[in-house]
């Protein structure tokens, strides 16, 4: 990579053991994370001095990072798809989804990454402060752009905004997808078109959008967006995670939410609302999606097994239920399933 972009963030600590760089160019370096439940790939462009864009893209439930962001650093993170789950300051877990964006600091981030789903794709716009001022003033002299004005607008001056009656310590700012796109498509269009760049003409084009981004950024309306971030007692998040485990684990049984509630002792709204949160689904439509896939995958994998056995391994004693249910879920029915497999 070229000596003169290289930046703070892989001079400083590295990314860690656990991450191995599996290409480099003039511009990008690409670098792979590794856990027991899978892996990932980070594709880092240095787009000018001070300035990074970051591709993140997980197949994995979760891992350890042992990087250390920089304490001069700011970051726009946006969720392309999935789900990712964060950690407040007081070890309460938030959640974001398809769509979602969040600026900050990041200097009280834990290293512990959980994707609730199992995969993850999203962006990441770094800028070291003051460096970063640097080539935007030299890239672009005649616009006015000041990134310590937009640290200060959406993290507080990096002052974590702590308050235990209220269950919320925030150093960030969170906006769902739903609020920008009522607020301002534009944001949301920039973002998407990053992630669209010609090869050809990569680094040009991410300088524009970076650049159109942190206009935009200065002249939104703070008040037309509320924080409406879920926290979840990390206590609570666990026992969440355990009811998954269980629906993961034994698709022919069939839980209701009254029996899984007491089963975890956890009251059942706050199962159903806390459910929804971290895995982006009404429990029950979950449910079903893991048996209708568990069933997909009897089909797939044994061609001899009949359609009432594969429903009945999947918690389904109505053949006709279980042939409405997959088509539902996979948009035709298990027999057409097994014939077009064949």
């Amino acid at each position: 990579m070229n000596d003169n972009l290289i930046s703070g963030v892989l001079r400083s600590k590295g990314f860690g053991s656990n991450v191995q760089s599996v290409a480099e160019n003039e511009n990008a370096h690409v670098l792979r994370i590794q856990s027991p439940t899978g892996e990932g790939y980070m594709t880092l462009y240095m787009v000018m001095r001070g300035v990074y864009v970051m591709f993140d893209e997980f197949h994995l439930e979760s891992c350890e990072s042992e990087f250390k962001n920089m304490e001069n650093v700011f970051c726009i993170d946006h969720c392309r798809q999935g789900r990712i789950e964060h950690e407040n300051l007081l070890g309460n877990k938030f959640y974001m989804e398809s769509g979602d964006l969040k600026l900050g600091r990041r200097i009280n981030h834990s290293g512990r990454i959980h994707m609730p789903n199992g995969y993850y794709y999203g962006m990441t716009i770094g800028f070291e402060i003051g460096e970063a001022d640097k080539s935007i003033k030299n890239e672009f002299p005649g616009i006015d752009i000041d990134i310590k004005s937009i640290v200060d607008k959406f993290s507080s001056g990096g002052k974590a905004i702590v308050s235990e009656k209220n269950n919320f310590a925030a150093e960030e700012y969170f906006i769902r997808r739903d609020s920008l796109l009522k607020n301002d498509e534009y944001i949301e269009r920039i973002l998407d078109e990053m992630y669209n760049v010609p090869k050809e003409i990569r680094m040009e084009l991410f300088k524009v959008k970076i650049m159109e981004l942190l206009l935009r950024l200065k002249m939104l309306d703070k008040t037309l967006y509320k924080d409406e971030r879920l926290y979840i007692p990390a206590s609570q998040a666990e026992k969440i995670k355990e009811v998954h485990k269980l629906i993961i684990d034994s698709p022919d049984k069939n839980y209701t939410v009254e029996a899984l509630s007491q089963m975890f002792n956890i009251p059942e709204s706050t199962l159903r609302k806390n459910f929804r949160e971290i895995y982006g689904s009404p429990i029950y439509k979950y449910i079903k999606k893991i048996k209708i896939n568990k069933a997909a995958e009897l089909i797939k994998n044994d061609s001899d097994l009949k359609i009432s056995d594969v429903a009945e391994r999947v918690g389904y004693d109505n053949p006709s239920k279980f042939a409405a249910a997959f088509k539902d879920v996979m948009g035709i029915t298990p027999l057409e399933y097994k014939q077009k497999k064949k």
